[in-house]
């Protein structure tokens, strides 16, 4: 009985552990049939780009950090105060996701404000939102960072593959830029309504200080 018991137990702390990590136990599982058509040597050591994985890991324990010390809480509290409706303040978190990823970069740009987003959102039960917030911050984080050299990836290597100067960079991909800013504008016109928004203050007891000790 005492066996059985443990089995499930066990079962259900697996299943449990799959539900959370699920994108993490997919790509671990597609990681493992690659080894099928490349067998794992030492060359595989040169594969991972340590610095880049050790900025990710810098940035996600400083994310980590500002949710336990109560930061997006504070920042969300403002944002609340500051734009008043549903509308507004989606608004306002698509052109911050603009802006981060002019000067941080579009990956770095998600990482820091889809989390400010979350809190917005859930602490003043609009998570009806949720899912269409997230993809125009994506869309903004990846179209905002056209518009300068060091915005992606791609920009940087165009930038010094073919030595653009900065100002006719910027002066070349602002059109398509205005007009996503325009397209992206419009379309949190259309699909967010001007509710008003208030705090939960319960909400916010239980996901502060206290909850994090």
């Amino acid at each position: 009985m005492d066996n059985c018991f443990c089995l499930t137990t066990f079962c259900t702390k697996v299943r449990r552990f799959a539900k959370q990590n699920a994108v993490m136990l997919i790509a671990f599982m597609a990681a493992l049939i690659t080894t099928l058509f490349v067998p794992i040597d030492r060359k595989y050591l040169a594969y991972f780009d340590y610095k880049t994985l050790t900025c990710l890991f810098c940035v996600l324990a400083v994310v980590c950090a500002f949710k336990n010390i109560n930061f997006f809480y504070m920042l969300a509290r403002k944002v609340v105060q500051l734009f008043g409706n549903a509308r507004n303040s989606v608004l306002g978190l698509v052109y911050i996701t603009f802006i981060g990823s002019m000067l941080i970069a579009n990956d770095m740009a998600l990482l820091t404000f889809l989390p400010l987003g979350y809190f917005v959102l859930t602490a003043t039960h609009k998570e009806n939102y949720m899912a269409f917030t997230f993809i125009m911050q994506n869309i903004a984080a990846n179209l905002g960072g056209m518009l300068t050299p060091f915005g992606n990836p791609q920009n940087l290597y165009l930038y010094t593959k073919f030595s653009i100067p900065n100002g006719e960079f910027v002066a070349i991909m602002a059109p398509p830029f205005l007009f996503s800013v325009a397209l992206i504008s419009l379309c949190c016109f259309l699909f967010v309504r001007p509710e008003p928004l208030q705090l939960d203050g319960e909400k916010m007891r239980v996901n502060g200080p206290k909850a994090v000790l």
